[in-house]
């Protein structure tokens, strides 16, 4: 990447990132709290995910199929998986994936451990803070999303602004960020989390952010090559 980028190449790469962060945005929002009519109804009806990727993109139209026409009685259903599966609520013996990154990361399965530590460095280095609401640890998947969320429009300004080495800055903290604190621990949550879920939206949200994730680390890779 240089400072004399051609025009069709900086607006290829503003839709790369633009394209990016929604889908980070949203995920977010699916693992920050239970699903509500309104999001339901808005992810359902949204734009069909742009991707060369097929499974990638048939991925992303089973969520918002999951989402579809959903009454009050489908949202129930969906929040008891929600509180099961990432808050341990229900029998003892039912599957759980706690979303930390902590409790894949550590030795003892904990909160709060060295992950967390680690993520928060990387936070205040660039200036984040996660949403004074949301009270879980920063560690928290809904919160590393929303990182990247950021991180993504930060390297969209950057791009606009003509600033190429900013873009690139930008783009290599996301690279970083991906292997080093979502690839690390996303498989074997997802694999806990499909457990929990048996079906429907939580276990397709699983195996999307899975292929995502992996999928964005190798075009961010092919991007910065």
């Amino acid at each position: 990447m240089t400072d004399t980028m051609p025009a069709e190449l900086v607006e290829n790469l503003i839709d790369f990132c633009e394209n990016r962060g929604r889908v980070y945005a949203l995920l977010s929002r699916c693992y920050e709290t239970e699903i509500d009519a309104a999001f339901a109804e808005t992810f359902s009806q949204g734009a069909a995910l742009s991707s060369d990727d097929a499974a990638l993109a048939d991925g992303f139209a089973a969520l918002q199929a999951d989402l579809a026409a959903c009454d009050e009685g489908k949202l129930e259903q969906l929040a008891v998986v929600f509180d099961r599966a990432f808050f341990g609520m229900g029998p003892r013996t039912a599957q759980k994936a706690f979303p930390y990154e902590s409790v894949y990361t550590s030795e003892g399965g904990l909160m709060m451990q060295d992950a967390y530590s680690e993520v928060l460095n990387v936070y205040r280095g660039a200036g984040f803070a996660k949403n004074p609401g949301f009270k879980e640890p920063e560690d928290h998947l809904a919160v590393e999303l929303a990182f990247m969320a950021l991180l993504c429009g930060r390297a969209v300004e950057a791009l606009r602004a003509g600033d190429a080495d900013g873009a690139e800055r930008q783009l290599r903290a996301q690279l970083a960020f991906v292997q080093d604190h979502l690839l690390n621990w996303i498989e074997r949550f997802a694999a806990d989390m499909r457990k929990a879920a048996e079906g429907g939206f939580y276990f397709d949200l699983a195996a999307f952010t899975e292929r995502f994730l992996n999928a964005d680390a190798a075009e961010l890779s092919d991007v910065l090559a």
